[in-house]
This record gives C-alpha cells, structure tokens and sequence, in this order.
C-alpha cells in the first residue's frame, strides 16, 4: 500500500503574530543525541512530531505545502533525511484556504492512501495513525477519523458517531454543542481525494470552505466514513498564545514522554 503523509503549511498565524520563524518549526521541546560520544541537546520543532509519527505509521514520503514566503521550513527539513523520509514541497500561490492546499497535491497522490495532521499540533498516543490505518483497512473505508476528547468545542470542528464508530456528522466549531470529541487527525483513499477536488470546482471562490465541511458532505454523498476515539488520548494545538505556553511548558525537557 502507498502511503503518503500530506501537511498544510501555507497559514499566516494570524492568531500568533511577530514570530521569529514559521510557526510550523517553532520549536518546542529538546532532542537529545549523542555528537562525538557527548549528549547534546537541540531544540525540536513542532511539525517533527507529526512527521515522525506519520513515518511510523509507514508512510513513505510526506508533501509539505507551503506559501512563498516560508522557505525557513524548506531550509529546516531538506529532503527529510533527518526524519528518516523523503519530503517534498508545493507551493500554495494564494491564501485560498486548507481544502484548496490539500487539493493542489491531488496529481501526485496518484492512488495513495494519505495520512493527513495540522503541523502545529503534538498529540498522543504515539502510534495513533497506525491506529487509525487499522481500521481504516478493516473497515475498507473511504475517511477515518481520529478522535480527541476537549473542553473547547468552540475550536474544533466536533463529530457524533454511532455505537460502530461510522461517524453522523461533524460540526465546525459550534458555540454550543453536548459533543464531547473533535476531529485531530485523518486518513483517506483516492475516492475522498477524488471527491475533495471535484466538491471544490462548484464552490465559490469568495466563500471559505474549512475541511469538516467536506467531511459532511462526502458523507452525504455516500462515502463511508469511520472514526477512531483515542480515549486517552491528548491533542495540544499551538495556535494561540495561551495554547503556546501550555505545549512549551510541558515539553520544556529533553525528551518529554510522548
């Protein structure tokens, strides 16, 4: 099976603003290795922990979609040789949105299975994707769902699912809503690759179309969709100050249980 690990990249961090670097190799945390029989310590940066897992899970190489102006992320990982993977990098023009960066690397998925995360998140367990290939597999679904319990609804896009775990619906950040898990990460099949591109050609451009949306609507349309609750799991988004300082203070150490 080709699998290929798929990550937007191109967000402005309007919510984080005046960082020294992209927001994606913030660093948080340390690694430690040993250089010339010496531990030394290097600081780690966020979208590393996704990348590693998605090569854990097996995924072959990883595409990286970037915008112009962040070349620092290009320069940071290289090939992807440090991660032990083959990383390439397409460039969103326009800041059109997620759907649409995740479209533009619809020629070379090919038939691929995609792992796909957010590049400035850290969650747990640490083998959640492969997880989530188990029974995306065993179910032989066309979208699975990895599933996170939190408190802040109003930030995620928020999922029902029936006692088989084939999801209901998802709803993107509701005020209100008794729904406990949120969508963090995903794994699909050429038909919802397929299928994300042509729902794209009939919307407007001026509309912005966030990814649960499309989620629902290849529900709708007959796609079968299954989600995978981490019930102990954990899901640190830095995309605001406050969450920064929380993902800071507890990956503060030298390689911080994960």
């Amino acid at each position: 099976m080709k699998i290929v690990g798929l990550i937007p990249a191109a967000g402005q961090a309007k919510r984080l603003p005046q960082l020294p670097c992209s927001k994606e190799i913030f660093p948080i945390g340390m690694d430690a290795e040993m250089i010339d029989g010496k531990k030394q310590y290097r600081p780690r940066p966020i979208a590393s922990y996704l990348i590693e897992k998605m090569v854990f899970a097996g995924a072959q190489k990883v595409i990286l979609i970037i915008s112009r102006e962040k070349t620092d992320i290009l320069r940071y990982f290289g090939s992807g040789e440090s991660l032990n993977t083959h990383i390439s990098y397409l460039v969103q023009e326009k800041p059109s949105g997620m759907p649409d960066a995740l479209n533009q690397a619809r020629p070379w998925l090919d038939d691929a299975t995609v792992l796909f995360g957010m590049p400035d998140t850290i969650f747990k367990p640490y083998d959640a994707f492969k997880q989530l290939l188990s029974r995306h597999q065993a179910e032989e679904a066309d979208l699975t769902l990895g599933l996170f319990s939190t408190q802040k609804p109003e930030k995620f896009g928020m999922v029902a699912f029936d006692q088989q775990y084939h999801m209901n619906y998802t709803i993107d950040k509701p005020k209100k809503t008794n729904l406990e898990y949120m969508w963090g990460i995903a794994c699909w099949q050429p038909a919802f690759t397929q299928f994300m591109g042509e729902f794209l050609k009939i919307l407007p451009l001026s509309r912005e179309i966030v990814l649960a949306e499309i989620f629902q609507s290849g529900l709708e349309a007959g796609l079968k969709v299954v989600v995978v609750p981490f019930i102990d799991g954990r899901y640190i988004d830095i995309g605001t100050p406050d969450d920064l300082l929380i993902a800071i203070s507890e990956f503060s150490v030298p390689n911080p249980p994960d």
